[in-house]
């Protein structure tokens, strides 16, 4: 099994941005398969039906905003695991582990729930009626995969703690020729077996509900893959257990964090579908061609929380490890906006052929082309604070930043403005904007000075 080699904390400058880059390079790779997993979907639907890919894009954003918060509990293994393997307490990293799996499995049920639910909101909200049984049906196929997904989140985190990325990136890989193989079939039945020279065989098309069944298949082998790997991490010795007080503690606050985030772009994905399904269509390619390239950043916001955790279970500072890993991570980020400022419209073309898509598509690239620096400075200085145990005030950061400043903006750009689209998104900037200022002065501060483990 392969091993990143993780150097002691406190390394000078480049063998600690050496150290970071080897870390975060399969962290990132693992990270762009998941995201490459929406990216297949989203060419397979929009090259069949722009409604579906409007509605699947609507129906992502309430899975996302639900999900976001479950993977808050999730990501509260990542300062428990890295503190506990510099500390040299593999025992404790395997019990936070077995902890946080148990707070993950009681928010399913829930979760699963509410997204249903939610989908009672977007009739008064000015969604096409037409669209909505068609996101109904994609979250029901989804649903099965929700478990699963936090179950990859949570065991490729405590591989990471260890140094060793190989699984999860095998893992997306993986789950990645699942989910391409049942989507086409699922979505497109036997009109996807005469396209592959293949005899029909009666399969029906699925649309939605195929697509989101497709995702549920790959997350179950996501998590298989990652979960035996990371059996042989077991202790032989006891466990030593982690009070379940104590994930809640972290993953709360991270989770409310990632769905103030999450819930802002959810609720603008719900919002533009009231522009039409070309603004809703051209708004979920631009979305997930940009979570492509934030992959690159969270890639770098992982490697950095894991080398701040080290750092400070040693009982080292983790200033060096947290400046290095925000410059790494701008740099990452400068290069998609680059080449979203260079060739807009032929990247939404590999999506689709609608030409009104594509125009929409590419303005939104061109708003994206900025929003990718700020992003990336904020997950990377949010996975830093997370590796220190910080986790309270980027929640309240988050809230201010997206809910009283973009969140406003959104609206006035987006409707009182008839900015359309590209409006929306310009409001949501300012939301990032105001939130990477925040975080960065907080990690500045906060590495200033010693810091204590989380107990």
């Amino acid at each position: 099994m392969s091993r990143t080699s993780l150097g002691p904390p406190g390394a000078d400058a480049r063998t600690e941005l050496r150290t970071l880059a080897r870390l975060a390079l399969p962290i990132t790779l693992a990270q762009l398969g998941l995201v490459s997993m929406g990216l297949v979907d989203t060419a397979i639907i929009g090259r069949d039906s722009v409604q579906d890919l409007a509605a699947i894009g609507i129906a992502r954003s309430i899975v996302f905003a639900l999900t976001a918060f479950g993977m808050g509990i999730a990501f509260a293994l990542e300062p428990l695991a890295a503190q506990a393997i510099g500390a040299g307490q593999p025992a404790r990293a395997w019990g936070a582990l077995r902890s946080t799996m148990r707070g993950c499995a009681l928010l399913t049920a829930p979760s699963v729930a509410l997204s249903l639910a939610a989908t009672l909101l977007l009739e008064p909200m000015g969604v096409e009626a037409a669209l909505i049984p068609r996101v109904r049906a994609y979250l029901v196929g989804h649903a099965p995969g929700f478990l699963p997904f936090l179950a990859y989140i949570v065991y490729r985190t405590f591989l990471q703690a260890h140094g060793e990325t190989r699984p999860a990136l095998v893992a997306a890989i993986a789950g990645n020729v699942v989910n391409a193989a049942m989507c086409g079939l699922l979505v497109r039945g036997d009109d996807m077996l005469e396209w592959l020279g293949l005899p029909r065989l009666g399969l029906p098309r699925l649309g939605p509900l195929g697509a989101g069944l497709a995702t549920s298949a790959g997350s179950v082998v996501l998590a298989a893959i990652v979960v035996a790997s990371a059996r042989s991490r077991r202790p032989a010795s006891a466990r030593e257990p982690v009070a379940a007080g104590t994930i809640f503690r972290l993953g709360v606050p991270i989770g409310l964090h990632l769905s103030v985030a999450g819930g802002a772009f959810s609720l603008l994905g719900m919002i533009v579908g009231r522009l039409g399904a070309h603004a809703a269509s051209a708004h979920q390619i631009a979305i997930g061609l940009s979570s492509f390239t934030f992959m690159g950043a969270l890639g770098v916001a992982g490697a950095t929380s894991v080398r701040v955790g080290h750092a400070i279970g040693a009982g080292a500072s983790p200033r060096r490890s947290a400046l290095l890993g925000l410059a790494l991570g701008t740099s990452v980020m400068a290069c998609g906006a680059l080449v979203f400022s260079l060739a807009p419209r032929a990247l939404v073309g590999l999506f689709t052929s609608d030409a009104e898509v594509i125009d929409i598509g590419a303005q939104l690239l061109h708003v994206a082309a900025l929003f990718q620096l700020c992003d990336g400075v904020q997950v990377v200085a949010a996975g830093a604070l997370r590796g220190a145990g910080d986790v309270r005030l980027p929640f309240l950061a988050n809230i201010a930043s997206h809910w009283l400043v973009g969140f406003p903006l959104t609206l006035l750009f987006g409707f009182a403005l008839s900015l359309g689209a590209k409006g929306l998104w310009w409001g949501l900037t300012t939301g990032l904007v105001t939130n990477s200022i925040v975080l960065v002065i907080r990690l500045l501060r906060l590495t200033r000075r010693d810091i204590a483990r989380v107990a």
